[in-house]
């Protein structure tokens, strides 16, 4: 349930906002008033508020008060400030209080559900955030204080080869180890391979969470299954090995795995695949999990779903060659929504056919691509590092490969890439002249950097710089702060806005700085600067 607060002295005003927003429609359950400072604070008292509509100019106590109090009681409350003078000393308080928003009066309503959804947006993925690092700091002290036992020290012994595959040797490793087991049971295996991960973690942090997955698996396939072991083979993997006698039921232990999937999915932001094995001896437990390796190598289209050894239809035939050479002609011609069509159509036709695509046809696949790409960017005379950032050719091969949606994606986002650089010219736009543009367009936004400039253009920051450089003399970074000051001058000549008003329209939140800048690039300050311009 979201809960607002909208706080101001005018009655008229707090009415307009409850009968003229869409609250329905921006997801608001609950749209709670006050008139001043201390109404507000009673309504924090009684009630969760995830979001405050405020007035900054109040007779018993300012929105910028109640905002201070706000940030020490409520600080996880996201606040869209309203007013009807567009001061600067206002706005600098404001983003001093980190509020979400600052909007003059009278209010548009449509602009501000637009402001609401994208405050909500933030809100839920602070929540997200906070799950996630709450779940990783709990698994994180389980982790340091694990010890590891005898049981999975044989386990172990026994997947990595330390004990041969020998019979009577490993009933002398399971005495050492004190394991018990009836000359009637076999094992079975279901092998576990984590396809991705949701979220950017280091090495460390995907040990700990790999950790978190073996505690959730252990309760939702080995749970009161006598002697079952959960243990970790390499990478994101793990095997469980649970103990069987007489007949299995299949249908129970697709059930735990694919709860054990659904809890990944939701929990631990991961794509899952499971692999049932069959029944085997101990001797014949390695030869079993390499074959459910290989099942895993080979699935590229049933993700985080669990498959049963010997249940999944095998690639016969071949796939249907792709006709590069017909795209490499588009890409050159510039037939992007005929070759955007044909690429689509192509790997649709994988996905409704997804079981005959295996592992080694799409490497083939991504390698044949990638040549004909290099190929045509070549005979335009592109090299593919200065087109694409260097993680696309080095870092993403392996998850690219993972699966086949992984892959549709890539060869989409690299086609587009591709010939946005090759047709630059012919459509009468340099890179150098979109990143202008893309300057140009958002002079106002403070934080534009250049690595947002480089992402527009498709092209590392670095090497976007000496482009820049070289066509224009001056570096990105200079012409930056050339347009800023540029657009400040025809604010100040052809407008009556306030000083205040134009720093923050030029891209400056701080107005001392702005001022600075300003004389520096124009020997005078912007006041003096305004009644020059005006004399002659």
């Amino acid at each position: 349930m979201v809960n607002v607060l909208i706080v101001d002295d005018e009655i008229h005003a707090v009415r307009g906002l409850q009968a003229g927003v869409h609250w329905d429609r921006v997801n608001i359950d609950y749209v709670h008033t006050a008139h001043n400072l201390k109404q507000a604070q009673e309504r924090f008292n009684s009630h969760p508020i995830d979001l405050m509509i405020c007035d900054i100019e109040m007779p018993q106590g300012s929105g910028l008060e109640l905002a201070a109090w706000v940030k020490e009681f409520s600080p996880r409350t996201e606040t869209i400030f309203l007013t009807c003078h567009s001061d600067f000393s206002f706005a600098k308080q404001a983003l001093q209080l980190n509020s979400f928003d600052y909007l003059l009066k009278p209010v548009d309503y449509t602009e501000l559900e637009a402001v609401i959804g994208k405050a909500l947006g933030k809100m839920k993925k602070e929540r997200e955030l906070r799950s996630f690092e709450e779940t990783h700091h709990h698994y994180r002290q389980l982790w340091e204080t694990h010890q590891p036992v005898v049981a999975e020290r044989f386990w172990l012994d026994l997947i990595q080869l330390k004990i041969p595959a020998v019979p009577q040797m490993i009933s002398e490793s399971l005495k050492k180890a004190n394991l018990s087991y009836p000359d009637s049971v076999s094992f079975l295996p279901i092998y576990i391979q984590v396809r991705r991960w949701h979220k950017e973690l280091s090495e460390r942090d995907q040990q700990i969470m790999g950790y978190a997955l073996r505690n959730v698996l252990e309760e939702a396939i080995t749970e009161h299954k006598t002697g079952a072991a959960v243990i970790p083979v390499e990478g994101d993997s793990f095997l469980t090995v649970i103990p069987v006698e007489g007949s299995i039921v299949e249908s129970e232990l697709r059930a735990g795995c694919d709860e054990f999937i659904h809890n990944a999915n939701r929990y631990f932001y991961c794509d899952i695949s499971c692999y049932i094995g069959k029944p085997v001896a101990l001797h014949e437990m390695v030869p079993m999990l390499r074959s459910l390796q290989r099942l895993d190598k080979d699935n590229i289209t049933e993700i985080n779903r669990t498959l049963v050894l010997g249940n999944v239809q095998k690639c016969e035939g071949k796939m249907r060659q792709a006709p590069l050479n017909e795209w490499a002609e588009w890409m050159k011609q510039g037939a992007r929504d005929k070759l955007a069509g044909q690429v689509t159509h192509y790997l649709e036709c994988w996905t409704s056919d997804g079981r005959s695509v295996d592992a080694q046809m799409v490497h083939s696949f991504y390698q044949e691509f990638l040549q004909m790409v290099f190929f045509v960017l070549q005979s335009k005379g592109l090299q593919a590092k200065h087109v694409f950032a260097q993680n696309l050719l080095t870092d993403r091969p392996a998850s690219v490969l993972r699966s086949l949606s992984s892959l549709q994606e890539w060869v989409r986002y690299v086609l587009e890439v591709a010939m946005n650089h090759i047709h630059a010219t012919e459509e009468n736009m340099s890179v150098v002249e979109k990143a202008k543009r893309y300057i140009t367009d958002r002079i106002g936004e403070p934080d534009l950097s250049r690595e947002d400039i480089a992402s527009y253009v498709f092209l590392n920051p670095d090497y976007l710089t000496r482009v820049f450089k070289k066509e224009t003399g001056i570096s990105l970074s200079d012409f930056l702060q050339q347009r800023r000051i540029e657009y400040a001058k025809e604010l100040l000549i052809n407008t009556d806005q306030s000083v205040s008003d134009i720093a923050l329209a030029s891209g400056y939140s701080n107005l001392s700085y702005f001022s600075t800048i300003f004389k520096k690039a124009t020997s005078y300050n912007p006041v003096d600067f305004r009644k020059r311009a005006r004399v002659t």
